[in-house]
């Protein structure tokens, strides 16, 4: 715990699997134009916002910004930061010109899953796009992992607990609700494979110091304003990924919001299995 501390203090909280999830997402992001505005849902701590280049301006929106931070829960926030609900957004219709949420959905309750995609994507006036782990082998990865964990006589980390007692999302919720604010688009994210590997070492206090330093540079790559630099990084962290192979951990699926689409509409809801 000491050289995890350690670690987040002379290297930041940034991990190579922040890197892993976002780097499709920041490019669906770049790609809806050269400026904007980008609402980042359940960012955390640390979200994807100082990735961007300066022409988009970034808003953070979580239920509580202290995970990777001691005692961050009685800090102020910072500008940009705000505290809210992915089921019921402070915002107007078509607020920002692309919402994202990164791994959040799998943390947020299965009958309350469809109101907050569909929230997501009414708040969006460009894109938005949504990447959360989906299917049975995503799942089965984790329950390994904290199998690996619990044989060490380790707690498992609280996500992790999370993601086994709600269940991943059905990829059939994220898109039934979407579809009727846009067309839809669905990117396989990191090999099952990939996933687990990665993880395990970054749960492992000495590789994780590893995985950190690596970080450094792809972090920087990434936010680059050359185009040259960010597809560097994007090879190497498609790499990382396992070439994105089936079965993947994560699907990354974007919304090209409808012109004519009306965002307030009545959402039928039905809940969603885990």
């Amino acid at each position: 715990m000491a050289l995890a501390g350690l670690a987040r203090r002379w290297l930041g909280i940034r991990q190579l699997g922040h890197l892993v999830r976002f780097e499709p997402v920041l490019e669906l992001i770049l790609s809806a134009g050269p400026a904007g505005t980008v609402l980042d849902v359940g960012s955390g701590s640390e979200g994807i916002s100082n990735l961007l280049p300066p022409s988009w301006q970034a808003t953070a929106l979580d239920a509580d910004f202290s995970d990777y931070l001691p005692m961050a829960s009685s800090r102020r926030l910072t500008p940009g930061q705000m505290l809210g609900d992915v089921r019921a957004m402070p915002f107007d219709d078509r607020t920002f010109d692309v919402v994202v949420a990164v791994d959040l959905l799998e943390h947020v309750l299965p009958v309350d899953r469809q109101r907050a995609v569909s929230e997501i994507c009414r708040v969006s006036r460009r894109r938005a796009v949504i990447a959360c782990p989906v299917g049975d082998a995503a799942f089965a990865a984790d329950q390994r992992l904290a199998e690996r964990i619990a044989a060490r006589g380790r707690p498992a980390p609280g996500w992790l607990v999370e993601h086994l007692h709600h269940g991943f999302p059905e990829i059939r919720t994220i898109t039934d609700s979407a579809s009727r604010f846009g067309t839809i688009r669905v990117i396989g994210n990191e090999s099952v494979a990939a996933h687990e590997r990665l993880v395990g070492a970054e749960l492992t206090p000495i590789t994780a110091l590893g995985l950190r330093l690596i970080s450094q540079p792809l972090q920087a790559l990434m936010s680059s304003r050359r185009c040259r630099a960010r597809r560097a990084a994007a090879v190497i962290l498609k790499a990382i990924r396992g070439d994105d192979r089936t079965p993947t951990y994560r699907a990354v699926v974007a919304v090209d919001i409808a012109a004519a689409v009306a965002p307030s509409a009545p959402l039928t809801t039905s809940p969603a299995r885990g």
